[in-house]
């Protein structure tokens, strides 16, 4: 497949594979918070385990769990499914596109097995089919009615895989599919048995007869495997950033490890939320740092790389963005399932009734506040917090410690790291003053007008970026811009506004009508900007967009498309017919129309005359090895990027598809053209590789 037109499919599926894994994921982090703050009272309706009150985005919501069902079970029930089947198709198609059509250079590496793509392609297909069936019947076995021995076996599954893969594939294409064997496992819980398990309980229910006890007690298995397995599995989707990960000798073994600390780490989080002591999870923390540090000694990284420091904030980042994110998907969702029906509490704007994992949740909103409002409430605010806390750690590590490689380039402007680093955090500040200043002007008031100039603000900061940063540095910053404003909404006026509100209702007094009106705003802002954050955090994977001279307009574009593709989203939420939103669905296609067309890159020519090993291997060792070697002679660079050596003919060989596609075909490296790369040498390097 055509790089550029691979690369473009890589970036639409990969926002795509991303938006619907928070909405899945977010969505099981929730119902878990959910189920471990219920609260009995003696006077809860017969079946009710517990109830809960939560707060967000201006209204007030009470939750009742069901164990079994209620004695008239509702027409209307919400289904969480098709999230985690979007999720994994899209994983399906990402894998298609990354791997399978560029199996030459990210899937096999001859060095480890001299495989044709075709085979690589069937290997990969059929232990995904193989780490399913085996799993399921484990499940299904004697050897299922054990937790602990099912937990052994199914982690002597998954390594066994590991070390297939490790001795079949590249590192990348190994640890990729260690985690789409996971993934898999998890997606086929939902759409094989835990939602058909479901229905079996409903349709019986419906008919007044009693379940059998079989289909929930399986459902809540399947559903605690997925729990366990969620905080592995995003390590895997991130390792193919880390080649002190997919290329240390023992790769196989440092799989295992990940998924015993990642196991581990959830355990604790998930009794911290029930609230057990200190006491009764302490065992957990030893675990944790005894797999992880194995983890760490085991890499192939100095012990004291930024590169650890980046993963574990990567890592914790991507966690309480989809706590976050998904959080926030969940509620969009319910808002718009809420049905008016008669003999609702006075307040109550609506309800819905709810399935998810095995229990049946009634929830209620109320568009004020009930007339008694309860003492424990929840709030939704941490996640924000610890998003917008972590992304900017991650920034510091890559961008501010190593600003040399990833923000500075000379020939956008030449800048030292200090003044960089006060650019970067003075726009930060400077762009939330200016977008609550215009929120509270008489602009703020104004709904169409606010965005038109909250776009050209952002259209504005994305054009200086682009003429003082890096490319990838430019795009990672207009994240930051709108990831800071959206954590700022929450916690410099939704929040505050929120506790202003209940606290006036606790008192018997009438809220400012104000604060409600400027929590809504705030809140519709961040719904709205949600698709293009997630689309400028994956910028960075794609120089198409970062580097095209026309960089800002891109920024403008995705901001654009993702914009109006959240729109449509929540209007078909809605209700609203698709003939009403089908006006935006020609402006999304043009916007990526046009962006494919500033992107378009100029037509590869080769050297036309003959290139000897020794000329291709001096280009490499030229312009490459100053960071692909074992001993990189840059001094910003520690660990050669993607375990990617290029210091003898043989490596230049091993490696030639990567360097073909992203020096030759992408032009995306040397980054930021450091070494000076000359396009002659580029078209000389491509003969000799397509010669081989």
């Amino acid at each position: 497949m055509e790089p550029f037109i691979a690369d473009w499919l890589n970036f639409a599926i990969r926002w795509g594979h991303m938006i619907a894994g928070i909405a899945w994921i977010g969505t099981s982090f929730y119902f878990v918070a959910l189920d471990f703050s219920l609260k009995t009272r003696p006077d809860l309706p017969q079946g009710v385990r517990g109830e809960a009150w939560e707060v967000h985005g201006g209204g007030f919501y009470h939750v009742q769990k069901y164990l079994s069902a209620p004695a008239t079970l509702p027409e209307h029930l919400t289904w969480f499914k098709w999230e985690a089947y979007l999720t994994w198709v899209t994983g399906f198609f990402l894998l298609a596109v990354v791997y399978y059509f560029n199996a030459s250079a990210n899937l096999i590496d001859p060095a480890i097995a001299e495989l044709a793509p075709w085979q690589a392609i069937v290997i990969s297909l059929i232990s995904i089919v193989a780490g399913w069936a085996i799993y399921d019947g484990l499940c299904r076995s004697p050897i299922g009615q054990k937790t602990g021995l099912l937990a052994a076996c199914v982690f002597a599954l998954i390594l066994g895989f590991a070390f297939i893969f490790t001795h079949l594939f590249s590192g990348r294409g190994a640890f990729i599919h260690a985690g789409v064997i996971t993934g898999t496992i998890m997606a086929a819980n939902v759409f094989m048995v835990i939602i058909p398990n479901q229905r079996k309980i409903t349709a019986a229910l419906i008919r007044g007869e009693t379940p059998d006890p079989r289909l929930g007690a399986i459902g809540k298995q399947r559903s605690l495997h997925n729990t366990y397995l969620t905080l592995p599995v995003l390590l895997m989707m991130v390792s193919n950033h880390f080649a002190m990960l997919t290329d240390a000798p023992h790769a196989w073994l440092l799989v295992g490890l990940i998924f015993i600390g990642g196991a581990a780490l959830r355990h604790f989080l998930v009794r911290h939320e029930v609230g057990d002591p200190l006491s009764r999870t302490a065992w957990t923390l030893p675990v944790i740092f005894v797999s992880l540090g194995g983890a760490w000694l085991l890499s192939s990284s100095p012990l004291f790389s930024l590169d650890w420091a980046n993963l574990f904030i990567r890592w914790g980042h991507m966690i309480a963005g989809i706590a976050w994110i998904g959080t926030s998907f969940y509620f969009v969702a319910l808002d718009f399932s809420l049905r008016k029906e008669p003999g609702m509490p006075a307040g109550v704007g609506g309800e819905a009734w709810e399935v998810h994992g095995g229990g049946f949740y009634h929830v209620r909103k109320y568009l004020t506040a009930p007339e008694t409002l309860p003492k424990d409430l929840i709030w939704f605010k941490w996640e924000a917090y610890l998003t917008w806390v972590t992304g900017f750690l991650l920034l510091v590590v890559l961008y501010y410690l190593q600003a040399d490689s990833y923000l500075i380039d000379p020939n956008i402007m030449p800048l030292t790291q200090l003044q960089a680093i006060g650019i970067s955090i003075a726009s930060l500040a400077l762009g939330w003053v200016l977008y609550t200043a215009l929120c509270k002007s008489p602009i703020g008031r104004s709904t169409g007008l606010l965005a038109i100039v909250l776009f050209a603000m952002l259209l504005a900061f994305a054009w200086g970026y682009t003429h003082v940063f890096s490319g990838r540095g430019a795009f990672i910053h207009i994240g930051a811009l709108i990831g800071t404003l959206m954590a700022a909404n929450v916690f410099m006026v939704i929040i505050p506004n929120q506790r202003k509100i209940t606290a006036a209702l606790l008192k018997g007094e009438k809220p400012d009508p104000r604060l409600g009106s400027q929590g809504k705003q705030r809140s519709l802002h961040n719904t709205y900007l949600t698709l293009p954050v997630l689309a400028m955090m994956v910028s960075n994977h794609f120089p198409m967009i970062t580097d095209s001279p026309h960089a800002w307009m891109l920024a403008g574009l995705i901001i654009l498309a993702g914009g109006l593709a959240r729109h449509f989203l929540v209007r078909t939420e809605v209700g609203d017919r698709h003939a009403d939103l089908a006006w935006m669905l020609p402006l999304i296609g043009a916007a990526l129309a046009m962006g494919l067309m500033i992107t378009q890159p100029s037509k590869l020519v080769l050297f036309p005359g003959e290139v000897t090993d020794a000329e291709a291997l001096h280009i490499v060792q030229t312009r490459c090895a100053a960071c692909h070697a074992e001993y990189p002679a840059d001094a910003t660079i520690k660990v050669a990027p993607k375990g990617v050596h290029l210091e003898t003919l043989e490596q230049l060989k091993r490696y030639s598809a990567q360097v073909w596609v992203q020096s030759i075909a992408n032009k995306a490296m040397p980054l930021g053209n450091r070494t000076g790369m000359l396009d002659e040498e580029r078209a000389k390097l491509g003969t000799w590789i397509a010669r081989q």
